[in-house]
Formats: C-alpha cells, sequence, structure tokens
C-alpha cells in the first residue's frame, strides 16, 4: 500500500484474538473481585456497618471490570472488521489487475495491419 505503511489482515484478526482473550481475564478477575473481595460474611459488631461499603465498592470494581471487557472486545471487533476490509480490498484490486493483464495479453496478441507483431 501507499504512504510506507503495509497491512497484514491475518495479522489483525491475529491481534483482535489476543484482545479477546485478554478481555475475557477482566471478567475472570470480576468474579473473584467480587466474590473474594467483597464478601463481608466475617462482618461482626461495628464492621457490620461496613457491609453495605465493601459490597458497594465490589459491585463497582465489577462493573468497572465489565465495561473494560465490553470495550476491549469492541476493539477486537473493529480489528477484525478492519481486518475484512483489507483483504477484500486487496481481493478487488488483485481482480482489476487480473483483468487489466487479460485486456493487455489479449491486445499483445492482435495482429498488426503489417501483418506482424
Amino acid at each position: 500500500m501507499g504512504d510506507g505503511f503495509k497491512v497484514e489482515p491475518a495479522e489483525l484478526h491475529g491481534y483482535g484474538e489476543l484482545l479477546t482473550r485478554n478481555a475475557q481475564h477482566f471478567l475472570t478477575i470480576k468474579d473473584h473481585a467480587v466474590s473474594k473481595g467483597g464478601d463481608t460474611s466475617g462482618f461482626t459488631g461495628i464492621l457490620s456497618l461496613l457491609q453495605p461499603i465493601v459490597t458497594g465498592v465490589a459491585n463497582l470494581y465489577g462493573e468497572t471490570l465489565d465495561f473494560a471487557n465490553q470495550m476491549m472486545t469492541k476493539e477486537a471487533e473493529g480489528l477484525a472488521k478492519a481486518a475484512d476490509l483489507y483483504a477484500k480490498g486487496e481481493e478487488a484490486a488483485l481482480s482489476v489487475l487480473d483483468q487489466v493483464l487479460a485486456k493487455l495479453a489479449d491486445a499483445a496478441q492482435v495482429p498488426t495491419l503489417g501483418g506482424g507483431r
């Protein structure tokens, strides 16, 4: 491609898959954080006053991790779409080039008026 860069659609797909896998880690962290970090079962006495705060913070942290997962997954989908567009563009360009080459080959085989080539 022009402007000094080259796009490899397969690599874009690979980066997208990497983002998707990493996005799943946010959900694993969320599950652990909410279940373990938000566990207030041992809070007794005055600590029981903190239960809603701890639960609220754990839920907020979980929502933040959900959001991070969604954003990273969205970026992965964007990379996949971009890779597909680049691949389709390349296929279209190669198709046009094949047509031009075929026409040039046909034109080269047409005899000239002088009988020679």
